[in-house]
């Protein structure tokens, strides 16, 4: 039963900078302060066919734990046909979208396990989609004793309610009381009943930050809530230099998936504006879409190759490649005789590892007492954004 409680809570040389780094750099001080801040989301809107999101509120207020359990089995004879999203007691329960209370199931009999026992229901929308909320709360204040009512004032079958409205609050009736692991287990449901996957669905929603309240600022992209580096991404979107993952919608950033020589072409091109060249300078990236920014990296002499050849536009960039490419962007001076790391001595690129140590684009790999560097480790798309964001802002405040 406790299935239900999974949580998820480059030759070493150095380049001065670009003469465009400059201006970019007195555009970006110009600025006012309001460019970098981001309109909050939309409201609900039901299913979008372009991006093949369900639109809705978040049916959960304040932080839970979930994961993708869709499918996940259930005993011999049934899956899992929802999210569990893991909370604690009395977290309020929301309507995710405009709709109809279709049943709620405290009775004998009922569908929801546990005869007699509080609290789950369903809610039809006024679009044809429906939401399944379990697991709601069904103890008196502060016991176990299952003599709780988990919904709101006027939650009954045959109500109407509206998008973000209360309904209730999270418990651990039904099946959930053999854990004692308060969730709402949450289902989504097409105009045909079938069940999807919410798991995308519930990334994308709109999150409130109370019953009928306003939307959180969800930032530019949808996927990266919670992360260290959140920051440093929206300010490299408004920035342009970052467009997002997943076109034509662009609303995800892939925050986790490794960052490839290829696309760091792209940001440094875009962060400089550097005009395309005719000159081919790798023999491996005709079929990239990245080749014209590697060819124009190159012709500023910023880009390197992997090899004599080749440019490996699909490889995973490193963290020491990612030095080198900032040193010679940037114009990082190497400082002489410095030591940060015990780890980079081999290392073709020791020069720029100490050039980004020095102003502080870095501090380390291994916190708190970031002695190394780890030259060889790949970079994540939401570690590219926070040295970039770095190294930018040395630039404009040196």
């Amino acid at each position: 039963m406790c299935l239900l409680c999974r949580w998820v809570f480059m030759d070493g040389r150095t380049k001065r900078p670009h003469a465009l780094v400059g201006l970019f750099l007195v555009v970006l001080l110009a600025l006012p302060q309001a460019a970098f801040a981001t309109e909050s989301a939309a409201a609900p809107a039901g299913f979008n066919a372009d991006t093949g999101i369900y639109e809705m509120y978040f049916p959960v207020i304040g932080e839970v734990s979930y994961s993708d359990s869709f499918g996940d089995p259930r005993g011999s004879s049934r899956t899992h046909q929802g999210n569990d999203l893991m909370g604690y007691k009395m977290q309020p329960v929301i309507a995710v979208a405009d709709g109809t209370v279709g049943g709620i199931y405290p009775e004998p009999g009922g569908w929801f396990q546990g005869e007699g026992q509080c609290c789950a229901m369903t809610l039809e929308h006024d679009d044809g989609w429906s939401s399944w909320y379990i697991h709601l709360n069904n103890d008196t204040e502060g016991t176990d004793d299952g003599l709780g009512w988990g919904f709101a004032d006027g939650i009954e079958p045959g109500a109407h309610v509206v998008a973000g409205q209360l309904i209730g609050w999270m418990g651990d009736s039904g099946n959930a009381e053999a854990c004692n692991c308060p969730h709402v287990h949450f289902e989504l449901r097409n105009p045909d009943g079938v069940p999807v996957d919410p798991y995308a669905h519930l990334q994308a929603a709109t999150v409130l930050t109370e019953p009928g309240g306003d939307p959180i600022d969800r930032g530019v992209f949808l996927d990266d809530d919670g992360s260290v580096h959140e920051a440093n991404i929206n300010a490299l979107a408004e920035l342009g230099i970052t467009r997002g993952c997943n076109p034509p919608a662009n609303d995800r950033f892939c925050p986790t998936r490794q960052l490839t020589r290829g696309e760091i072409a792209a940001f440094l091109r875009r962060f400089l504006a550097l005009p395309a060249t005719e000159v081919d300078y790798f023999a491996d990236d005709g079929t990239s879409m990245f080749e014209g920014d590697i060819n124009a990296l190159a012709e500023a002499g910023i880009a390197f190759g992997c090899s004599e050849e080749d440019y490996c536009p699909n490889a995973p960039l490193r963290r020491e490649e990612m030095a080198e490419l900032l040193t010679r962007t940037f114009g990082f001076a190497v400082p002489e005789g410095a030591n940060t790391f015990s780890d980079d001595d081999a290392s073709p690129f020791a020069g720029s590892i100490e050039a980004i140590a020095a102003v502080r684009v870095t501090l380390g790999c291994n916190p708190p007492d970031n002695d190394r560097f780890c030259p060889q480790r790949t970079l994540i798309r939401a570690e590219m954004a926070s040295f970039m964001m770095r190294a930018i802002n040395v630039q404009a405040d040196p």
